[in-house]
């Protein structure tokens, strides 16, 4: 499992004698959903958190800041191999749900 720091939902964990926030959906977490009403379930696998980006000028007169902790993760579908963006919310019910998260 990679574990990725810093990321919007956390709890901590002590690793390597040093306590650090560390994701409630880690990176490698496999998942089903439903992307459509229409549609049947697909299986996913979270790839990345990605960072949040604001837009606000510096002395240089550059218009982009990014902060660690964005709320979106980048995805991909098992099936086909085509990558999205999900909201951390849709993840976390999709695997409050009950339904099967991991093979086996």
């Amino acid at each position: 499992m990679l574990r990725q720091y810093a990321p919007p939902r956390f709890r901590y964990e002590t690793i390597r004698g040093r306590t650090l926030a560390v994701g409630t959906v880690p990176i490698g977490e496999i998942f089903r959903y439903a992307p459509s009403r229409g549609a049947g379930p697909r299986t996913y696998i979270v790839e990345a958190w990605m960072t949040r980006a604001y837009a606000r000028a510096d002395r240089t007169g550059h218009f982009s800041y990014l902060a660690r902790g964005g709320h979106l993760a980048l995805v991909r579908d098992l099936a086909t191999g085509r990558q999205a963006m999900l909201a951390d919310t849709i993840i976390r019910a999709c695997l409050d749900d009950g339904a099967p998260a991991r093979p086996g």
